[in-house]
């Protein structure tokens, strides 16, 4: 049975979602295609991608997997509640009838740790329940101290209150099943900090912090068939950076690094906690990649957004997936969506507030309601109502009308004086320093009479570009990647930085311009080594940390370094101005 099996996940993963004919959601026009083939994917089965590993789909929103060993079974999470954890136990003890031998739960989500009980009463005394050691910490603080607040949005996200005739599946997994009197928890009794060995039911599980989606995420992986559970770090749909329901934004560069090293593992069966298996090492490198790929870039394009001073409004409207990766059948929208997760990076880097004085103070949502239905009764153009609330000191009131016709006009002349005088207004007798500083810039700016300019690189004292980190230096190339202009690119370079002083060791760093995105990567030297092997550097650059950290900053040239022998290239000075020209200024 397990050949046809892998003829299908294998065309699922590379053509992606298809609808078979027993799909439970009707496809009609008010549901994508798409979406219901998403859907169609997940209805409810028992997987065995590879022999002795059992994966059940569709029972909750995340599947339940059971690995085989010779002696017992080492189950990895456990649904969210007794129900679906007892029927998904049952439908895996069709498959194997071994006894359980030790719990994994791969993060603290509801829809993985919530059943856990199940397993525990189905297993021998004291079975090992595994986790990270802040899983338990987090379970605690969304069960307790934010109960109301996710309860009431994770209710409108995942569709909970919809009738089945209304049902659309939930992106990842079919439908989410939680109810606080099926909670089942079973607490971790052993836990890991960055790794730990399972020995359990004769198998060797090695367990690997991997922060992600959440950040006490653990992969399991066993190295002997080369089998990767990459918990909730991939599934099959562009990933939430940030998700509606309410969490803190995702550190996106911890998660790509996580990736990155699953990539490593150079895995030939991947067997997410959400969707569909992935097999063959040449499939399982191209969801890992395209995955990094697209979480880099959203990151990357944003935080080069952000130090051109666009808003998040800007941003997310503005910032879209290269086509190959927005094409990707492992990257479709059915989950996560490119402008929530824009928002997620500016807000984990900048916070709530965009930047511009007219929102930084707003008035109350129900004056603000009152307001804007008075003035589209009064039927006045936008200017004049600006004009009508300056006359009559409403100082944020005709702040957020003028940033209207500011944001239509960015250059119109009228529209700058009106929003100046407005934050002038709310300037005035203002308590607080910051509030009244912002606003008197900014109206300052707007009349051209000021122009906020950030300092160039090489204003900085030598000696604080000399003793700041390299990695500082290097991690900058992604972000300032004008990813337009590489949509075609496939350019690489190793750098490797001899250093000057003995106690400092030396360092590699390898990057890869890849369609669009930057990959940048510490290396050792066998890894460079390796890397260099595998495919022959555009450009390799040698030099001193100190050295590039100097040219880098605009303190020394590059001609006058390489005149000196300071500065080695191999490639020619031509490809170091490619790589620069690619970066914003």
């Amino acid at each position: 049975m397990v050949l046809p099996l892998l003829v299908l996940l294998w065309s699922c993963a590379a053509r992606g979602p298809a609808s078979p004919p027993e799909a439970a959601v009707r496809a009609d026009a008010e549901l994508h295609p798409d979406l219901v083939a998403q859907s169609a994917l997940l209805r409810r089965q028992v997987l065995e991608p590879a022999e002795g590993v059992y994966v059940a789909v569709g029972f909750g929103l995340a599947n339940i997997i059971f690995l085989e060993g010779p002696t017992g079974v080492v189950v990895i999470d456990a649904g969210e509640g007794r129900a679906p954890a007892t029927e998904a136990l049952a439908a895996l003890r069709e498959r194997t009838d071994k006894p359980l031998s030790a719990l994994v739960l791969t993060h603290n989500h509801a829809d993985h740790v919530m059943g856990g009980q199940v397993f525990v009463e189905a297993g021998p005394p004291e079975m090992p329940v595994w986790a990270h050691e802040t899983t338990e910490v987090r379970v605690d603080e969304v069960v307790h101290v934010l109960r109301e607040a996710t309860w009431l949005r994770g209710q409108r996200m995942f569709g909970a209150l919809l009738p089945p005739e209304r049902e659309t599946g939930d992106g990842i997994g079919m439908r989410l099943r939680f109810a606080t009197e099926d909670i089942a928890l079973a607490r971790p009794t052993h836990t890991l900090a960055e790794a730990a060995v399972v020995e359990a039911g004769g198998l060797r599980v090695e367990l690997l912090h991997a922060p992600g989606e959440t950040d006490d995420q653990v992969i399991a992986w066993l190295p002997d068939r080369r089998i990767l559970l990459p918990a909730d770090n991939v599934y099959q749909a562009f990933p939430n950076l940030y998700t509606i329901r309410g969490t803190p934004p995702r550190d996106p560069l911890a998660w790509v690094d996580s990736l990155d090293r699953m990539r490593d593992l150079r895995p030939d069966l991947l067997v997410p906690q959400h969707t569909l298996p992935v097999l063959g090492q040449e499939a399982v490198q191209d969801v890992l990649t395209a995955w990094r790929d697209a979480i880099q870039f959203v990151h990357d394009q944003t935080v080069r957004g952000m130090n051109a001073g666009r808003t998040p409004d800007e941003l997310a409207a503005t910032i879209t997936l290269p086509p190959h990766l927005a094409a990707h059948p492992w990257l479709a929208e059915h989950y996560g969506r490119v402008p929530w997760c824009v928002r997620g990076v500016y807000d984990g880097y900048l916070g709530w507030f965009d930047g511009r004085a007219s929102t930084l103070e707003p008035l109350p949502p129900q004056e603000r309601a009152r307001r804007y239905q008075a003035a589209f009764q009064a039927g006045l153009p936008l200017a004049d109502q600006v004009q009508a609330a300056l006359d009559l000191g409403e100082w944020a009131w005709a702040a957020e009308l003028a940033q209207l016709l500011v944001d239509a006009d960015p250059q119109d002349r009228q529209a700058r004086a009106l929003l100046a005088r407005a934050l002038d207004g709310l300037a005035r007798g203002h308590v607080n320093a910051n509030a009244v500083n912002w606003y008197r810039t900014e109206a300052l700016e707007l009349r051209g009479e000021v122009t906020a300019r950030v300092s160039p690189p090489d204003a900085a004292p030598l000696d604080l570009v000399d003793g700041l980190p390299l990695h500082a230096f290097m991690a900058a190339i992604p972000t300032r990647l004008q990813a337009e202009e590489v949509q075609e690119v496939d350019w690489r370079a190793l750098f490797h930085f001899t250093e000057e002083e003995p106690s400092q060791a030396e360092a590699w760093y390898s990057l890869h311009v890849r369609r669009g995105v930057a990959e940048l990567r510490r290396r050792d030297a066998q890894q460079a080594a390796a890397w260099r092997e595998e495919r022959a550097p555009d450009l390799v650059v040698t030099t001193s940390a100190r050295t590039w950290k100097r040219v880098a900053s605009g303190h020394e040239g590059a001609v006058g370094a390489l005149a000196s022998g300071r500065l080695r290239l191999e490639g020619g000075i031509d490809e170091l101005l490619r790589l620069q020209g690619w970066l914003e200024r």
